[in-house]
């Protein structure tokens, strides 16, 4: 079957218990290829094994999503990151969207040692980062992702490779990133938002990366559904009317 789209997220492992399959390789046979990606020790070993079942057409990322804590589970994550089915470590990240004043400092030292990991566990694999990013209404999270990621490619001679996943900021923001050297994802929500039009419109073509998060944030056209890799069509189409804007 010929590729047609490419999902760079999505969650096959999560609300998918009793079809997954199906799912994935009716995805598969339309010509549409996914990355299955892991959020802690379980779900990245269950898309590890999704992946290897499926085969050409579905691979796998495996990380501790900054909401999970599960600093005793990295063990398992790193014994699944040499996985040749395996591309990328994550999702891990920084959240901060609500994030309660008490303890905040505390949590968010945590989840920066707790990304720090993720990140020395990319550069020792050789493989990129899935980078979750869910800023508060200060955009902090944004900048501390950049700085941590800039320390480390300082030191690391450009081997760190990235995708900022279900991107959300500004073109400011994005500008900072793509400096990096990362990429740039993009979900349903820009088929029925517009405050990431501009940051879609004026990307370099080969650093943005279409995206589905499925189950979550389904396309306009199927609002109120579970998403699914399949729709990450879209996506890619929206992307397309954003381009042709310009």
């Amino acid at each position: 079957m010929k590729l047609k789209y490419f999902d760079a997220h999505t969650h096959l492992n999560m609300q998918f218990e009793h079809d997954w399959k199906e799912v994935g390789k009716r995805t598969i046979e339309e010509g549409i290829w996914f990355v299955n990606v892991g959020a802690d020790a379980r779900s990245s070993k269950l898309a590890v094994a999704q992946a290897r079942e499926l085969g050409t057409g579905c691979w796998a990322t495996v990380g501790i999503h900054p909401t999970e804590g599960g600093e005793s589970d990295f063990a398992m994550i790193v014994e699944l990151a040499k996985d040749d089915k395996v591309v990328a470590i994550g999702e891990c990240g920084l959240e901060y969207f609500r994030l309660s004043e008490t303890g905040r400092d505390q949590i968010i030292e945590k989840q920066k040692e707790l990304f720090k990991k993720h990140v020395e566990l990319a550069l020792e694999v050789g493989k990129p980062l899935m980078i979750h990013c869910r800023a508060n209404k200060d955009n902090d999270a944004y900048k501390d992702v950049w700085e941590i990621l800039k320390s480390y490619k300082d030191k690391a001679e450009n081997k760190l490779k990235f995708n900022m996943h279900f991107f959300a900021s500004d073109w400011e923001m994005a500008q900072k990133f793509l400096g990096l050297g990362g990429y740039l994802s993009f979900t349903g929500v820009i088929t029925f938002a517009g405050q990431y039009d501009e940051v879609v419109k004026n990307m370099p073509l080969e650093r943005i990366m279409s995206e589905t998060d499925a189950p979550f944030v389904a396309p306009v056209s199927h609002r109120g559904e579970i998403n699914e890799p399949a729709y990450v069509e879209y996506v890619a189409n929206r992307i397309c009317e954003l381009r042709r804007q310009r």
